[in-house]
């Protein structure tokens, strides 16, 4: 259900190094995840924190399942971070995750990773992207520890319940690229697009 496909994946990599020098994004990895790099120079597994709890979520009447069938070159990346597996020819991508997921940490840095991934993944600009900023400030003003004490949704694009991330990562309650990534997979499954979705909201007052 695609539509950017591979030439959204190979535009990727050189997208982000035209804005941050790969040199730049190393020693940011290197500053900000000093056990990866670790991990580099003596190929030993990383720990991995346990989580502190887990959310109380709520199940809706018509579950929404999306296929846990990776697409983008981020979730590899991702799964680096995670498990701490660094190998030379993944570098410059777990660099670029570590990046991002920092970056999405606050609010307009998450609003430039989503604008940055659905362009690349799902070719989203203009209207599509304006319908989808729309969208997820209505949902949780794009803040990725945004959560629904009365529902269970959380996250940016309030997923719920809450676990249907673990379709993309385990590590969704700290990782807002994670969370960024199954709502854009959501939306193209169930929509096709991001203005359809905010139709839907408009309407229903959730999508």
């Amino acid at each position: 259900m695609r539509r950017a496909g591979q030439a959204g994946r190979s535009r990727s990599i050189s997208l982000w190094e035209s804005r941050f020098p790969i040199n730049g994004a190393l020693a940011l990895i290197l500053a900000l995840t000093p056990t990866v790099a670790q991990g580099a120079e003596v190929n030993t597994p990383i720990p991995v924190p346990t989580n502190e709890s887990s959310l109380a979520v709520v199940t809706p009447s018509e579950p929404i399942s999306v296929e846990p069938t990776p697409e983008s070159h981020l979730l590899v990346a991702t799964e680096v971070l995670t498990v701490g597996k660094l190998t030379a020819l993944n570098l410059a991508s777990v660099a670029r995750t570590a990046f991002l997921v920092q970056k999405a940490k606050t609010r307009n840095g998450a609003r430039y990773v989503g604008e940055l991934l659905a362009e690349e993944n799902y070719g989203w600009t203009g209207a599509q992207w304006k319908c989808l900023d729309k969208l997820w400030i209505k949902e949780s003003q794009w803040t990725y520890t945004s959560h629904n004490k009365r529902t269970g949704a959380h996250g940016i694009p309030q997923a719920y319940p809450a676990t249907k991330y673990e379709s993309i990562g385990s590590d969704w309650r700290k990782n807002p690229v994670t969370q960024i990534m199954w709502g854009l997979k959501y939306i193209d499954v169930r929509y096709g697009t991001p203005c359809k979705a905010l139709n839907t909201f408009y309407r229903k007052r959730m999508y």
